[in-house]
């Protein structure tokens, strides 16, 4: 037998968002903030769009490897602050290892218009 749900216009006293509520819920769709009383927390501030914070200040830098200007890599944005260099380009890849090999110049392909646009070596 199915259950029958009659719908209730409610809005949110918080953010005044309007809506047909067929479940009963004393939360807000858009805001989640509690519709009366109960004391709860509510999840997200008006305007918030995350409840994961993180401050302004931290740019989820990390360290590793051998920097060539001075103690380890920090890497920023995949690439070091100090040297430049790219993350993951750092490593030596051996010739053959990939489909297309190394370049002349010891990295890999710059393939454009299916030729290297720096040793100009054929892609297929």
């Amino acid at each position: 037998m199915a259950q029958q749900f009659t719908e209730v216009r409610k809005e949110c006293p918080t953010c005044k968002y309007s809506w047909l509520d067929k479940y009963g819920k004393n939360e807000c769709p858009k805001c989640l903030h509690p519709l009366m009383g109960g004391g709860a927390v509510p999840k997200r501030q008006p305007g918030e769009v995350s409840t994961f914070k993180s401050k302004a200040s931290d740019a989820c830098e990390s360290a590793s490897g051998d920097c060539p200007k001075g103690g380890q890599h920090t890497w920023k944005f995949g690439k070091c602050s100090k040297c430049g260099a790219g993350e993951g380009y750092g490593k030596t890849i051996s010739p053959g290892s990939s489909k297309h090999g190394l370049c002349s110049d010891g990295q890999k392909h710059a393939f454009k218009f299916g030729k290297c646009s720096k040793c100009g070596k054929a892609e297929f």
